[in-house]
């Protein structure tokens, strides 16, 4: 099953009904994964999706040099880490519907997602078009396909984000 779509309609409503279905859709994927994109293609000026992630999947940290960035949760929960330029956790916070429930950031900030509940959605939207030249990956965070790279990674950083004052992930 394709793990993105694009909406093609001049209207598109969302509501409890899609949410589940865009849930649906991802748990059918391999990877867990499932991204409804409101725009009609990548080369919009707008983007807006709908991301669904499932505990234990693992997003590159990455940054964006022209464009900011915002997310809204939807359901579940995540960690959203931002890190500076050498890789050294700058905040962490949680995003649910009891915590942070909306961030926004600026660009030339390294982020990442970490889904704490067994599938998250969250609401993205920055501006496009989507080129291969968008996000900026760092060469402190390994590539999605290796995967003991990304275990010892996710491992470290796990214990670097218990570091931080657990009032402050909330």
């Amino acid at each position: 099953m394709e793990e993105v779509s694009f909406n093609q309609d001049a209207i598109v409503k969302i509501d409890n009904n899609i949410i589940s279905e865009l849930k649906t859709r991802a748990a059918k994927n391999e990877s867990g994964k499932y991204r409804f994109c409101l725009q009609h293609s990548p080369k919009d000026l707008l983007h807006e999706m709908f991301i669904v992630r499932r505990k234990g999947d693992y997003g590159r940290p990455d940054k964006h040099l022209h464009t900011t960035e915002s997310h809204m949760i939807i359901d579940g929960a995540m960690l959203v880490v931002l890190f500076e330029d050498d890789g050294q956790i700058r905040e962490v916070f949680k995003l649910s519907k009891e915590c942070f429930h909306t961030y926004r950031i600026d660009t030339n900030i390294y982020h990442m997602q970490i889904p704490l509940s067994e599938q998250v959605v969250y609401y993205e939207i920055k501006s496009g078009p989507f080129t291969e030249d968008t996000n900026i990956f760092p060469k402190w965070a390994p590539e999605a396909n290796d995967k003991k790279k990304v275990a010892a990674f996710m491992k470290e950083l796990e214990e670097e984000i218990g570091k931080f004052n657990k009032s402050s992930i909330k």
